[in-house]
């Protein structure tokens, strides 16, 4: 049986007993003091009904947030990983630049100095073999051919450079990564800025219009200058917020540190309000929600401008009957079973708000 059901029953019970007891006055005490109990129980359970509600999907938007970040942090490090890889192959690739460069100059050198060799030792020889020859007019001759042949070998020969071009040293190349490992090493997540505070006496509500104020966070608490706020809003029949319910209505991009929302309908007992920070890595929590009464709706019993026959005590009002005197016990029990209907009325409001 839900608490509205149980609470008709009651009522019904207890107009019952009333009715056949309408002299019993405190019996009518107990009764109202039941129904409000009732009422504070019934109100207690859809709190704690609403709050289990809250729990369970923050719990489930826990789940999905976290996969979110894991899975923006995977991608991430895969961007870093290939950043890495990347500049891995091009400082590869220079090595092997150089290193080829040096090679085919080694190459060339090696190349020119073999025949630069190989001329000298075939002069050296010819020459050796002409010292042997003993006609003179012969030795002439194989000398002047020898010498007209033989120089620009020689001349070559003693251009060539004797030192190789290029060195072995590849010292230029040595790397230390210590400071970019130590970078590595300090990666953190980015810094969001702390939850705002709701300021409550600089909110208005007025004109089917909600100015919601709040305290400003500076720079140095929130890691970084505040590009923006955002604030979220919901309509309730309860001033506590975990028994608000219903789906948040979000105005973003607030460079202020208010914001009026306009054009409501106030067709309900309060509005809850809550707004977070965002600088430009993320945004951070909200704020503790604030639910602002809207007025409007409400109204009251006015005993100074009230029918001079009716009697206001609070949310509660009494008459006489028409034409009969106070006297009367049976009336007065009308009187009490009327009063007793108000005050049941009354209950069922609260709970069904």
């Amino acid at each position: 049986m839900s608490s509205v059901q149980t609470v008709h029953f009651i009522a019904l019970y207890l107009w019952r007993c009333n009715d056949n007891k309408t002299n019993n006055v405190s019996q009518l005490r107990y009764s109202e003091a039941l129904c409000r109990i009732i009422n504070t129980l019934a109100n207690k359970n859809e709190e704690l009904q609403n709050f289990l509600d809250s729990v369970d999907s923050t719990r489930t938007g826990l789940q999905v947030s976290s996969s979110l970040v894991m899975s923006e942090l995977e991608v991430e490090l895969e961007k870093l990983s290939s950043a890495l890889e990347e500049r891995g192959a091009q400082l590869r690739d220079i090595i092997k630049e150089e290193k080829q460069r040096k090679e085919a100059e080694l190459e060339r050198q090696l190349s020119e100095g073999k025949f630069a060799l190989l001329s000298c030792k075939e002069l050296l020889d010819f020459a050796n073999q002409t010292l042997t020859i003993t006609n003179e007019e012969e030795f002439l001759t194989v000398t002047k051919t020898t010498i007209k042949y033989g120089v620009g070998g020689i001349i070559f020969s003693f251009r060539l450079t004797t030192r190789p071009m290029v060195s072995e040293n590849m010292s230029q190349f040595t790397v230390d990564f210590s400071g970019e490992r130590a970078g590595l090493q300090r990666l953190n997540f980015l810094p969001v800025p702390r939850a705002p505070e709701i300021n409550v006496s600089g909110c208005l509500v007025h004109d089917n219009s909600i100015t919601v104020a709040w305290q400003p966070i500076s720079d140095a608490e929130a890691d970084g200058p505040i590009e923006r706020y955002e604030l979220e809003y919901r309509k309730t029949n309860h001033n506590s917020s975990p028994r608000a319910t219903g789906d948040w209505e979000k105005i973003c991009d607030i460079t202020d540190t208010q914001v009026t929302i306009s054009g409501l309908k106030f067709d309900s007992l309060f509005v809850v309000v809550r707004v977070r920070a965002r600088n430009k890595a993320a945004a951070g929590d909200f704020s503790e929600p604030v639910a602002l009464e809207t007025k409007a709706f409400n109204f009251g019993f006015d005993a100074a401008t009230a029918h001079a026959e009716l009697k206001i005590q609070g949310d509660t009002v009494t008459w006489e009957p028409k034409g009969v005197k106070g006297h009367d016990a049976r009336l007065r029990g009308k009187e009490n079973k009327n009063s007793f209907f108000l005050i049941c009325n009354e209950l069922l409001l609260h709970v069904l708000l």
